[in-house]
């Protein structure tokens, strides 16, 4: 009686052993999906240096005061709101060289002053970076363009990623004579917005003709977004 008691629960526990390796070799379809988004920004952000030098450091602090105090009130005349000027970077430091005995000679002082703008009309970016300019500013920094609704771009571009995933995943499916059952899992790697690089326009704008408004090109930003699924299919 014991033996078959034995061999009963020996027979069950294979039988269960089996079961659950049979479910853990589910067959599965890995996948990697990529969603892609472009759309024209609706808004910019620009920085604008003041940088001055004198040997007199009351001076050089107070000529590097009022250039950026004319640089922000021409920006302002041009219909910026205020709370969308603000201080970006303000330093103050002594400047030296080195002569051929390799002492540090002394050459005064350098206070560096840049003022980030942020523009909602792109119409008006040419505009911005003229009036700095004409008004002392003598860096423009950098000049990003961006959009509002981030969130809605992101969404969108890893919805696209899925389901270019998913459609992945059919073709195989297909092609081994099986069908998708369910998801195992999901990973995401990324939803990056990436807009386009304005280094070279801004280093051209310095030979520019001043009678000409500064063009400026937004073009368009792309977000990509990419996941990882794990599709079960069917035996």
């Amino acid at each position: 009686m014991t033996k078959i008691i034995f061999c009963t629960i020996f027979v069950l526990a294979l039988m269960l052993n089996s079961t659950a390796f049979a479910e853990d070799h589910v067959p599965i379809i890995s996948v990697s999906g990529e969603g892609v988004v472009e759309a024209p920004p609706d808004t910019a952000t620009i920085s604008v240096g003041v940088v001055s030098r004198d040997r007199d450091a009351t001076k050089v602090q107070s000529e590097n005061s009022r250039i950026a105090t004319n640089v922000i009130n021409s920006v302002v005349a041009l219909g910026i709101d205020r709370k969308n000027i603000r201080t970006g970077n303000y330093s103050f430091r002594q400047i030296h060289h080195t002569d051929e005995n390799r002492r540090q000679i002394f050459d005064g002082y350098e206070v560096t002053n840049t003022v980030t703008i942020a523009v909602a009309d792109l119409n008006k970016v040419g505009k911005v970076i003229d009036a700095a300019l004409s008004n002392g500013a003598n860096a423009i920094d950098s000049l990003n363009f961006g959009i509002r609704d981030r969130e809605k771009f992101q969404t969108e571009a890893l919805r696209l990623a899925v389901l270019d995933a998913r459609k992945k995943a059919e073709v195989a499916a297909s092609a081994l004579g099986k069908v998708i059952v369910s998801v195992r899992s999901v990973s995401i790697n990324s939803a990056s917005i990436m807009a386009p690089r304005m280094e070279e326009k801004m280093m051209m704008m310095s030979n520019m003709d001043s009678s000409y408004e500064t063009p400026i090109e937004s073009g368009t930003l792309k977000c990509t977004a990419s996941v990882h699924v794990e599709f079960e299919i069917s035996r």
